[in-house]
């Protein structure tokens, strides 16, 4: 299963439009998520896991009340295996813009 798809599935539960790098819809509240990765746990030079830093972007009106669906993600990607999330407000004018950092380790095929 690719990061993506691990991602949108984690996260399907909240509702929402769930997409890689850019929203296209015209929906007022969405998230998105972009990533790097890196190899870890290296054996005889070899990574054993590729590590993902990622950033999950929850949008949303300024008046919405977001705390529970900010309470979900956390929780919803803590459950699914990714550190607990650094949470950042970016919110401005446009509307409230909430960015939740963490990281994922997946296993490497080395055949």
């Amino acid at each position: 299963m690719s990061i993506n798809s691990i991602i949108i599935n984690t996260l399907s539960p909240v509702s929402l439009p769930v997409e890689p790098d850019e929203y296209t819809g015209a929906g007022d509240e969405y998230i998105t998520f972009n990533y790097n990765s890196q190899g870890d746990d290296f054996a005889d030079d070899i990574p054993q896991h590729e590590r993902y830093s990622m950033q999950v972007h929850y949008v949303c009106p300024s008046g919405k009340n977001s705390i529970s669906i900010r309470e979900q993600i956390k929780q919803l990607l803590f459950g699914a295996g990714f550190t607990w999330p650094t949470v950042t407000d970016a919110t401005d004018s446009d509307g409230q813009h909430w960015i939740f950092e963490c990281e994922y380790l997946m296993g490497v095929w080395n055949g």
